[in-house]
């Protein structure tokens, strides 16, 4: 199976684990995978792999959901649809400008 599907699936099966009422045997089984996934893509030492390490050290929903991130963000990395930093700024000027009852700019 090519890494892309698995990854697909790992998070497919995260969210699954996440909607159930988070069977703790299935959280462990999809840990152990989706950690070996990322393994075998970025090695022990990428940022994913830590991350995703640091986000499954407990069993938690909230937890499975940052990991699950993780899973996404690695997906969009390996097939190159990596989102491109925001500039906050240069979005600002986009968005008119909202005044108070005073008159005074509501943006800073």
């Amino acid at each position: 199976m090519k890494i892309e599907c698995q990854i697909d699936e790992l998070i497919k099966a995260g969210w699954e684990v996440v909607d159930s009422d988070f069977d703790p045997v299935a959280f462990q089984h999809w840990r152990l995978k989706a950690f070996e996934c990322l393994k075998a893509m970025f090695g022990s030492d990428h940022v994913y792999t830590k991350n995703f390490e640091r986000f499954v050290q407990q069993s938690a929903r909230n937890n499975a959901l940052a990991a699950g991130g993780v899973l996404a963000a690695a997906r969009e990395r390996r097939t190159g649809k990596e989102l491109q930093p925001s500039k906050p700024l240069d979005a600002l000027k986009s968005v008119p400008s909202h005044t108070d009852k005073a008159g005074d700019s509501m943006r800073a």
